[in-house]
């Protein structure tokens, strides 16, 4: 299933940022490029389909299946407002940095993939598995970013145990599209740039119905519980779970343990060994 602006999206009519302390409500999208910089910009909330948007899935998220070919490709990376990590010069503080541009609303940090010496060969291999601590309910939604907003991606949804459900709907966000034109792939330019990652190129916005993985399709919705991502075009993402309620209630998902339940089982593992020594 495409989703592209008009298509299968959920149309944004309003985007609501905090800058520097100062809250900005951007009733039209940009033309371009608006602002460029290397302060936070943080998402507030998001208005579709009547409909505001201001919970985010911001817990805990842990990055699984890594394609090891990344390690060895330049031009991948991660942009922190000021800083920037290298897949090919520090992986594991690569793949903790892309699960971190899912636990904050800052539209300057995402990752990129940029003039890549080494492609990944196989297309169909994903880049990685994206979990968010708290499942995602009929109902909830998914919004990316992408610099520039003319690369497409493919996301599959993923069961509590980390398998892409069967029959499932892939999800093509952008469509075919021509990633030499820019922001037509996705809903809402932001105007937003980085000035240490292409400052030319403002980010873009698509939101979509978690719903649409089911759409059409012989299965009932199952929460989603993550996402497995295919980087085909060189895209530069940010992805965000958002509703118009908390997703506190939501399911937990047990392969992305929450501080609370780490120390559970930390104290389950003290005690048995407490116990042990006892017998």
């Amino acid at each position: 299933m495409d989703i592209v602006p008009g298509v299968n999206n959920q149309p944004i009519s309003q985007v609501v940022y905090d800058v520097g302390g100062n809250e900005i409500v951007q009733m039209n999208e940009a033309n371009g490029v608006e602002n460029v910089g290397n302060t936070p910009i943080l998402l507030k909330s998001v208005n579709a389909g009547g409909k505001t948007l201001s919970y985010f899935n911001l817990g805990k998220t842990k990055v699984l299946n890594v394609n090891p070919q990344l390690a060895l490709t330049s031009g991948v990376g991660v942009v922190n407002n000021s800083t920037v990590v290298l897949s090919n010069s520090d992986y594991a503080a690569y793949v903790d940095a892309i699960a971190a541009t899912s636990m904050d609303t800052n539209l300057r940090n995402y990752g990129f993939h940029d003039f890549l010496s080494l492609p990944i060969t196989d297309p169909n291999a994903a880049d990685y598995d994206l979990h968010f601590s708290k499942a995602f309910a009929e109902g909830d939604s998914f919004l990316v970013s992408e610099r520039w907003g003319n690369s497409a991606i493919r996301l599959m949804a993923l069961g509590s145990d980390g398998v892409p459900y069967s029959g499932a709907n892939l999800l093509t966000l952008g469509g075919s599209i021509n990633p030499a034109v820019g922001y037509d792939a996705y809903d809402w330019t932001t105007g937003f740039a980085s000035s240490i990652n292409v400052p030319g190129q403002a980010q873009a916005l698509t939101l979509f119905s978690a719903q649409k993985f089911f759409d059409g399709t012989s299965n009932a919705y199952q929460p989603v519980y993550g996402l497995r991502v295919f980087n085909q075009t060189e895209a530069d993402l940010k992805i965000l779970g958002m509703s118009d309620d908390t997703f506190a209630n939501n399911l937990d998902n047990l392969q992305v343990p929450e501080p609370s339940t780490w120390c559970a089982m930390i104290s389950c593992v003290v005690v048995a060994l407490l116990r042990r020594k006892r017998a």
